[in-house]
């Protein structure tokens, strides 16, 4: 692997998915007429903080049941190297089934540990430009069983996309008079729902976008617990689990990525209207005591505020928490490693914290703190991405490249214990099979604590209901006794 020996803090845009998402967004051109234009979005995988947009996909449901909770294990998570190579697993782990109101969604068929590789898989339809229409012709040169696969995906059509426009002004040759009105209508509903179908359920895949037969079943939740990504050494699109998923729970990754994660409740809410016709109710859309909201908020304005510190800023507007110094950056990075892993973000936005916070302690020549915090975004990038990355190692972009980097700085320092050279994890099954036995321990105690909740709170309103009954009889009692004792004063 390279080795950079510039150990300054440095411009994170470099890093595979942190890049800003300059893309253009999809558009329907044409030569004939002004072009209707196409404002949806891939489901990119994690775009930067910076960008402008966020990264919002489309598919066919929310997930109401996805997660438990936004993550019972916060304050013991350690990021857990995955046991095995990130070879594809097997369907076996998962089933799609049928979900009232949201269509057909993955679940899980037995327990799926942190790090597992879940899907990997070759486009089903790709398109090489970010031009929506551009998805009726490789759509038409499909296999029948492709066809049919691609046309039980959701089919969403949000205000601002004008498909119909594009299939008459762009699809459909006004020459061509082997066509009659009728065939004409037919032929417009269809490439409308081929155009509609790619634009709810399309992926970033490279320089384009893909629909992908499996992946594209694949739910939203606001704290996902998969991960998507294109990869390019194997040109698959590979979905990694984030964390331990139980048997029978959904699979839910994010369609909005970046930006989008520090969005509070209101505008993923309006945002996942938009493009994909659905109101969310994963846990943290359903938290109606406002602490995800504001841990979001304040989340949003520590990873601002650190970019700030890092790239400046052109704007004249004042900006809330920047740090002033490095060894206030990086308290903060650390406040928002706490925070993204207390409200259950464990994919790329961790990764990008984790560096900084490496890269802050490097400067300030705190060592250890480097080395620990480059070691965690190695594991944690690695649970998103597998361990085939080898585009990254060549762009000397990942996480491995930057801990080298970190070692190398320990070494010309002085400072690299012998022992850590090798930097293999010791007991990595001990160290998931004791997560997995808290986790579990943690979930039964606080199952009993509902219910013993539950139960304290029937037997509270059973208790007050009995009370209000004695009192109402206690007083129709005294009542009767008055009227016996004074028939004269009765009524």
């Amino acid at each position: 692997m390279a080795v950079d020996t510039d150990l300054t803090i440095r411009n994170l845009d470099h890093i595979y998915f942190f890049v800003e998402n300059r893309t253009p967004e999809p558009t329907i051109q044409s030569t004939r007429s002004p072009s209707p234009t196409s404002l949806t979005l891939s489901r990119s995988a994690s775009p930067s903080v910076r960008s402008s947009d966020g990264g919002c996909g489309s598919g066919s449901g929310s997930s109401s049941s996805g997660n438990s909770a936004l993550n019972p294990l916060a304050a013991k998570f350690e990021p857990t190297v995955c046991l095995t190579p990130s070879a594809p697993t097997t369907s076996k782990i998962y089933e799609c089934r049928e979900v009232e109101g949201k269509g057909l969604a993955l679940f899980a068929t037995s327990l799926i540990p942190i790090g597992t590789c879940i899907v990997s898989e070759e486009p089903l339809l790709h398109i090489g430009e970010n031009v929506l229409h551009l998805a009726w012709g490789p759509y038409c040169r499909l296999s029948n069983l492709q066809k049919k696969t691609f046309d039980a995906l959701h089919f969403y059509k949000p205000e601002h996309l004008h498909l119909e426009r594009a299939s008459r002004l762009i699809l459909i040759d006004p020459n061509d008079h082997s066509l009659d009105a009728e065939d004409v209508e037919e032929l417009v509903q269809d490439q409308v729902r081929v155009m509609g179908i790619f634009a709810c359920n399309n992926f970033q895949c490279g320089k384009g976008l893909a629909v992908f037969a499996t992946t594209s079943r694949l739910n939203h939740s606001c704290v996902p617990n998969v991960h998507h990504s294109y990869n390019p050494t194997i040109k698959k699109q590979t979905v990694y689990a984030v964390r331990d998923i139980q048997a029978g729970e959904e699979l839910c990754t994010t369609y909005l990525g970046g930006q989008g994660v520090y969005y509070v409740r209101a505008q993923r809410i309006e945002s996942l209207r938009n493009n994909y016709g659905f109101t969310c109710a994963c846990v943290s859309c359903s938290d109606m005591t406002g602490q995800s909201d504001a841990r979001r908020e304040f989340m949003s304005a520590l990873a601002y505020g650190l970019q700030v510190f890092q790239y400046g800023s052109q704007s004249p507007d004042p900006v809330q928490c920047v740090p002033t110094s490095p060894v206030l950056a990086l308290k903060q990075a650390e406040d928002l490693i706490y925070m993204l892993i207390e409200e259950g973000i464990l994919s790329i936005e961790l990764c990008k914290a984790y560096r900084l916070a490496s890269m802050v302690a490097l400067g300030l020549g705190d060592f250890e703190r480097a080395r620990e915090y480059a070691s965690s975004e190695v594991e944690v990038e690695r649970n998103c991405l597998g361990s085939r990355l080898d585009d990254l190692v060549k762009n000397g972009a990942g996480a491995a490249c930057w801990s080298e980097n970190v070692d190398e700085a320990m070494k010309k320092a002085g400072v690299l214990p012998p022992a850590a050279k090798g930097r293999k994890p010791k007991s990595a099954s001990q160290k998931l099979a004791a997560k997995m036995k808290k986790k579990q321990k943690k979930a039964a105690e606080r199952g009993l604590q509902l219910k013993a909740e539950r139960d304290a709170g029937k037997e509270q309103k059973a208790a007050e209901k009995r009370a209000q009954i004695e009192a109402q009889r206690e007083e129709e009692r005294k009542r009767r006794e008055y009227d016996a004792a004074f028939p004269g004063l009765k009524g």
